[in-house]
């Protein structure tokens, strides 16, 4: 193969990288968020200055190696050259630009850019640089941010106008697009959260809980309780659901406890227990289950089993069971284990409301 054909097969994949590079670059990727989220993706320097944590001279520099790159180009305004107040001097995307932004998908994230450039709080100044007569963008270059406002959902500024000051707002925005996409709506049964974190192709910040509350607040996010009970009982021994037949599963890990109990070796007699407690006596084993239990439930070795069988039997069985598994001495048998209680997981999906702003 001849260097001029792999120089060919390659050409695409490094002007992939060079414009990884170029985006990537932290100054040149807020300057390029903040100029497609400006009213007239025309800000001024002083904007970009305002809105980027970064020196002054850091972003021109970053402009003009934008501007060098084909991405941005210089817009000037003529009639506001001599006046003192107004700039005459903006940045713009060129046709190259816009394609690369389209490319690369940066034009799906223009309503949030926008809704968060109009959130932020500016100075007098700032507000009149925005407001300046400035020129008007090529149509090349405008029709597709034309076509793009068409499409801004209106649910972003619901949630921006009504949540704004919550640090999730960002988070908020991005699941109810999500779910959105996912057509999560009204008709649909829910997701469950952990079916969201693995099913929706989003990346937040903050917790599912966090957001989840602040949309169900602003009626944009349903909780909705599945059918069926509130509560599963599940017998961990079976790994079943026992709901309807608990007490004859409690019945049945108790006494499978109790003949491992009964099959131990003998204990001590009340005469041979201390006044800080009791003390099995084994054949050189260690300690018993009987001595963990007594323990435990701070009652006589003798009275174990009595004691499991009356009352909280549940309860007792449990706690048992966590006794047995902090020890070091007792392994647990197969014939019982604890039985839980577990809460059916809600699951959220769009109202209507949403949906209804998401497709205007």
């Amino acid at each position: 193969m001849s260097d001029s054909s792999s120089a060919n097969q390659s050409g695409p994949f490094e002007e992939q990288r060079r414009i990884f590079d170029l985006l990537s670059q932290e100054t040149r990727h807020l300057i390029v968020q903040y100029v497609l989220g400006h009213p007239e993706h025309l800000p001024s320097l002083d904007e970009l200055d305002y809105m980027i944590p970064k020196s002054k001279a850091a972003i021109g520099d970053q402009l003009d190696n934008l501007v060098e790159a084909g991405v941005l180009d210089v817009y000037r305004y003529e009639p506001s050259v001599n006046k003192r107040d107004l700039p005459s001097k903006f940045y713009g995307f060129t046709e190259r630009g816009v394609e690369i932004l389209h490319e690369y998908n940066y034009l799906r994230g223009v309503p949030v850019a926008q809704a968060l450039y109009k959130n932020t709080r500016k100075s007098e100044k700032i507000k009149r640089h925005e407001n300046a007569p400035r020129p008007e963008l090529p149509k090349a270059v405008r029709e597709p941010f034309s076509n793009d406002s068409k499409q801004i959902p209106k649910v972003e500024e619901e949630i921006r106008d009504r949540k704004g000051k919550t640090r999730s707002v960002d988070d908020q925005v991005k699941l109810v697009m999500a779910l959105f996409e996912a057509e999560t709506g009204p008709d649909h049964e829910g997701l469950k959260r952990s079916e969201m974190e693995s099913h929706l192709d989003v990346e937040l910040e903050f917790t599912l809980g966090t957001i989840l509350n602040h949309l169900s607040e602003i009626d944009l996010v349903q909780r909705v309780s599945p059918p069926g009970p509130d509560f599963y009982v599940i017998s961990e021994r079976t790994d079943e659901i026992v709901n309807g037949r608990i007490e004859e599963e409690v019945k049945q890990n108790l006494e499978g406890l109790i003949a491992h109990i009964d099959e131990e070796p003998h204990f001590a007699r009340k005469s041979q227990f201390s006044e800080e407690g009791a003390i099995a006596v084994t054949d050189g084993a260690g300690r018993t289950l009987r001595s963990i239990l007594a323990e435990e439930f701070s009652i006589m070795p003798e009275k174990v089993e009595p004691y499991l069988r009356k009352g909280n039997s549940l309860e007792k069985l449990n706690a048992a069971i966590e006794a047995i598994e902090r020890s070091e001495s007792i392994t647990k048998r197969e014939e019982y284990d604890k039985i839980i209680f577990r809460r059916q997981a809600y699951r959220y999906r769009l109202t209507e409301k949403a949906v209804k702003l998401a497709k205007s």
